[in-house]
Parts: C-alpha cells; structure tokens; sequence
C-alpha cells in the first residue's frame, strides 16, 4: 500500500515536471511566430511627418526593421540607462504592428556614443505594460533606420528615402547571429528556471515521501 501510494505521488511528480519544462525556457521566443507582420511606424524629432513602412508594399524594408528589434520582445536588459542622456543622440521611436494592431514600442538611439542603444518602455501599446529594459542595439540599426528614410546626422539618406524609404534594403550582416545568441541566452534561463523546478519538485516529494514513510 505504501510502495503504491509513493508511486502515484512520484508520477504525479513527473507530470509537473513535464508541465514544468513545457511551459518554461525558450517556449515564449516563438510565441510571436503566429503574428503576421503589418507595418512598422518611425517618430522622432528630425523627421516632419510619421514614416510608415507597410509590410504588403515593402515587405523587405518592414521585415528588415522587424528584426531589428524583435529579439528584444521578451529579452531581460542587457545594459543600464546611461548617466548621461546626452550621449544617446536623437531618439526615434518604432512601433510595430502586427495583425493590423499595434502591438510593440521601442526608442531607439542609433547614433548613441559605444555604439546603437535600445530601451523597451514599460507603456506598450494597447495599454500593455512590460518590465522596461535598455539594450547594445545591433550594429545594422542607422543602416536600416536610413533605408527607411530617417535622416540621421552623418549617414546619407539613400535615394528615395523620403516618406516610407525607396532605399536599398541592407542585407543581413554579421548582427545576425546576434538574433542566435539571444535566444540561445533565454533557452539557458529557461533550462535554469526549469532546473530550479526540478530542484523544488524533487525536494517535495522527498519530504512527503518522508513524512507518509514515518507515519505508515
């Protein structure tokens, strides 16, 4: 009676534990794998009016811009807000949309002195709210900003650049295996976390095992 009563508590163990693993780790990278990309919106001060960027029009450019930050959706910071805000340049926003609905907010400061800087605001559209973080933006970000016609300081705006881009597109770089190694970096926190639950689960069944054994 006992050997059977510990058993169904270790399989209904295993159970959690499967359960455990599904849900943690890098599962939430392809959560966005079902969206279809919109459009892409750029603001900031130096541009007169909104540049949008429609994905069924430019799908190239919309993707392009995509990338360059989906990778920081559900990723922890990597970087701490600067002591001095100056050193950021200009800010431009990026909104993507995605299912004809706004769905992502970032800043983004291309000519940041050390290199591109993002920040992920804690207001998200559709009145979401997300953990904030600032983020080493990849290095293709003024390249890509200027494809899509924003002005920045020292880069040329490619030909037709105004109004929703008309430039050449930039080809993937060497940043893209950034993208690899940030969801390498989630599916570790994620084999940790789903660790930690093993630890825990493991440490539970111990102590019930324990407590039936002394009492039978």
């Amino acid at each position: 009676m006992r050997r059977r009563l510990v058993g169904r508590l270790l399989a209904g163990g295993g159970f959690a534990l499967l359960a455990a693993a599904v849900t943690a780790g890098p599962g939430s990278a392809f959560a966005l794998a079902d969206n279809e990309l919109s459009q892409v919106t750029i603001t900031g001060d130096s541009l007169p009016e909104e540049l949008t960027i429609q994905a069924d029009e430019q799908p190239e450019l919309c993707a392009a811009l995509w990338r360059e930050v989906n990778w920081l959706v559900n990723r922890r910071s990597d970087t701490r807000e600067p002591e001095d805000l100056a050193t950021l340049g200009e800010q431009y926003t990026l909104e993507v949309y995605l299912d004809g609905e706004a769905r992502h907010r970032f800043h983004l400061y291309p000519m940041a002195e050390g290199g591109p800087k993002a920040f992920r605001p804690a207001e998200q559209p559709g009145d979401r709210t997300v953990r904030e973080g600032w983020f080493h933006a990849r290095l293709s970000l003024p390249e890509t900003l200027t494809s899509a016609g924003v002005p920045l300081a020292g880069t040329p705006l490619p030909p037709g650049g105004g109004g929703g881009g008309g430039g050449p597109v930039p080809e993937p770089t060497e940043e893209a295996p950034t993208e690899a190694f940030g969801f390498l970096d989630e599916w570790r926190r994620g084999m940790l976390l789903t660790g930690a639950v093993v630890v825990t689960i493991v440490a539970g069944l111990g102590g019930i095992a324990f407590l039936i054994r002394r009492k039978v």
